[in-house]
């Protein structure tokens, strides 16, 4: 069993260590992000055979290990992989850089498989190696999720705010520069009250009333309740947690505040930035403050970590121009069904295996999936239910209904879509919702109940399960209510 234990400020210098080693410009590899979130994650580390192991529970009932300093994934695996079906999980590494997840795969092709019952073989030999039916990286689902993606910064950039692209910014910070007598200091610990007098006003207005021009929004619009344990957790250890931070004021209140942790020497994440958006282009002036404080104390470049998929928080990001995306890959153990309907995804509907992956890994759950199997137990077809949020209510969209071409005309999606709105209707779902494929299969649904109702469905946030052009995303319905 491994060792998992809290994360204490005493356990700062080991736990640097290994993210110093990796030099990886993530946000996640940050002391403070695993310390100061671990309310909200159940977060837990330990140090198993040299390496660091950062768990997490990241919702849905899944868990995540952020590893990093492995150098052999053969004593490593089985006991992370023990770890989580233990708890009845599945298993997945996340915040993996493309190398890292690069480095696995080969691994993974050289030594990992799968035998006829679905349990794990990790093998030096071929002899070994024929004890599998599956093997390598086919047995997992590997993505990047654009959701999660790094903001990187050039400080230059953000400092000089030069050129065509940046003149609304220096628009929004000449006109604070106009109109108010501020001034710019670091963040002390006397100034720690203010800080939080701010991000309760910015709650309260958060509340009342959700800002719709993207300068005025914060760049972490977390769950209110969790940011502000963060943040207060991140107050109570500021000196702990080696912070640095600003403080913006006009005619000595103040309007702002920011603050963040080196990842490299070269790149220090902002892990927090707050104001008081009454007063016009704060959030551009904070911005650029910090950026020419950071600037003097040597770093180049700063990291404004993710949007979340969130669609005016993104506008707001790439209206400052990011000098890179720092990916951050996660990887998620599959099980023989898992694979086969990877594989029968691609066969009807012709996807590329990243976009199966990424549905796999952040999407898709083992209860919401349907399948057919043929006389050997293979799926033959399959549905997967989404559960969404509509003008109905609670909704299950029903999506990527396939079935093998050899076994079409016996009534297989006939039947997953029936069981499917059996089960919606188990859970009290108020309609369900899916878009054909083609026009010639609405006289197909309109049999089974559905309504060529038209109704637009917005998959602009998060993964996108419509048809690609979002014109088109109309769904039949069945009301269930």
């Amino acid at each position: 069993m491994i060792p998992f234990r809290k994360v204490l400020t005493t356990d700062k210098p080991t736990i640097d260590a290994y993210l110093a080693e990796a030099g990886i410009p993530i946000c996640d590899y940050t002391f403070t992000n695993i310390y100061c979130w671990q309310h909200q994650y159940d977060t837990l580390w330990a140090e198993v055979h040299g390496s660091l192991v950062v768990r997490f529970n990241i919702g849905h009932g899944e868990r995540g290990y952020m590893v990093l300093g492995c150098s052999d994934f053969g004593q490593l695996l089985p006991e992370l992989m023990d770890d989580a079906h233990t708890a009845g999980l599945p298993f997945r590494m996340i915040a993996m850089c493309r190398r890292c997840a690069e480095s696995f795969a080969a691994w993974a092709d050289a030594h990992y498989g799968l035998d006829s019952e679905g349990r794990a073989v990790i093998f030096d030999t071929e002899a070994e190696a024929a004890a599998c039916v599956r093997r390598g990286s086919e047995c997992f689902a590997i993505c990047d999720n654009r959701d999660y993606q790094d903001y990187i910064y050039s400080l230059k950039d953000l400092c000089d705010l030069t050129g065509r692209r940046y003149q609304p910014k220096r628009n929004h910070v000449n006109r604070f520069d106009a109109l108010y007598d501020y001034t710019f200091d670091e963040l002390r610990p006397h100034d720690i009250d203010e800080c939080l007098q701010i991000e309760r006003s910015w709650q309260q207005r958060k509340e009342v009333d959700e800002a719709t021009d993207v300068e005025h929004r914060t760049e972490h619009e977390y769950e209110m309740s969790e940011e502000q344990r963060a943040i207060r957790r991140a107050f109570d250890d500021y000196a702990a947690l080696g912070l640095y931070g600003g403080v913006l004021r006009v005619e000595g209140r103040m309007v702002a505040f920011t603050y963040g942790s080196p990842i490299t020497p070269e790149v220090f994440c902002t892990h927090i930035e707050k104001a008081d958006s009454t007063y016009e282009g704060v959030f551009p002036m904070i911005n650029r403050c910090f950026a020419r404080a950071l600037a003097a104390r040597g770093y180049t470049m700063v990291n404004r970590e993710e949007d979340m998929g969130l669609a005016g928080l993104r506008r707001s990001k790439m209206s400052y121009y990011p000098a890179a995306m720092q990916e951050k890959m996660t990887l998620r153990a599959l099980t023989l069904r898992e694979i086969e309907c990877r594989e029968l995804w691609q066969r009807v509907f012709g996807d590329g295996r990243d976009f199966i992956d990424l549905f796999l890994t952040e999407v898709y759950r083992p209860e919401n999936m349907l399948v057919r199997c043929d006389g050997d137990g293979h799926v033959v077809a399959m549905l997967h239910i989404v559960e969404i949020d509509t003008t109905y209510g609670r909704t299950g969209y029903l999506y990527a209904i396939a079935t093998d071409e050899a076994w079409r005309g016996r009534g297989l999606a006939s039947s997953l879509v029936e069981e499917a709105v059996g089960e919606l209707r188990r859970r009290d779902m108020a309609a369900a919702m899916l878009i054909p494929s083609h026009e010639g299969l609405k006289a197909f649904y309109a049999r089974l109940g559905f309504e060529d109702a038209g109704y637009q469905l917005d998959f602009s946030e998060g993964f996108d399960l419509g048809t690609g052009d979002p014109q088109l995303d109309r769904a039949m319905v069945l009301p269930l209510k």
